[in-house]
């Protein structure tokens, strides 16, 4: 009896994707290799921040680290944009709209200690390689004219009832720095975080306006 012939192997055909589906797998590898970026700034025992340990650490090539973000410094701009969104800056509107500019200015120093408390190590660090890298340096100094937007409009807002310790035309510059990373970080220390030294910062932001301090700590619960 002859041997039977084996029928043909069918081809299956390649799973085509839908766009949607396509924009679904782009956006997973983007939130993966950020989440991996955030892991090796926070992590005192991984390897040298690069993109190649971005890489390994997100289980893809480094070339699609490099189609997602061109460079170093814009896979560290984006980080940074995630970082502000995940610490509480998408309340920022909520914080403008508080008629008392007084108040809001208490509200916008609570909101700064939570944001610079949300991945205090990676702050820290996109600071220092902001300070190695000049690209970075441009891109971090942009985002962060927003935050020196924020203070010159609650300024503007005060008028008369501010009556400032250091001339007027300084005013901003002074609130700018006051509420950096590096002040509450400065302040926190080793045992505190950033958002505990929240009520400590309101007062000396209302003592350069010259404004009262309750004492109580406001922040933001919209």
């Amino acid at each position: 009896m002859p041997p039977r012939k084996q029928a043909p192997p069918r081809k299956t055909k390649p799973r085509t994707y839908t766009p949607v589906e396509r924009q679904k797998a782009v956006d997973a590898g983007r939130d993966r290799i950020l989440t991996a970026a955030r892991e090796l700034l926070e992590d005192d025992h991984a390897e040298t921040f690069s993109l190649d340990a971005v890489a390994r650490r997100a289980g893809v090539s480094r070339m699609t680290v490099y189609n997602q973000f061109a460079s170093k410094a814009g896979l560290l701009e984006a980080l940074f944009d995630v970082l502000a969104m995940s610490g509480g800056f998408g309340n920022m509107g909520a914080v403008f709209s508080e008629p008392d500019p007084a108040v809001a200015l208490d509200e916008l120093v609570a909101l700064l200690g939570r944001f610079w408390t949300f991945s205090r190590r990676a702050h820290g660090r996109l600071r220092a390689a902001a300070l190695a890298d000049a690209d970075l340096a441009s891109a971090m100094t942009q985002r962060n004219e927003r935050r020196r937007m924020g203070v010159a409009e609650l300024v503007r807002r005060l008028g008369k009832q501010a009556k400032p310790i250091v001339p007027r035309d300084e005013v901003v510059n002074v609130l700018f720095v006051l509420l950096g990373f590096d002040t509450f970080d400065a302040f926190a220390g080793p045992e505190r975080m950033p958002d505990q030294v929240v009520p400590m910062v309101q007062g000396l932001a209302r003592g350069v306006l010259g404004l009262p301090f309750t004492g109580r700590s406001r922040t933001t619960k919209r």
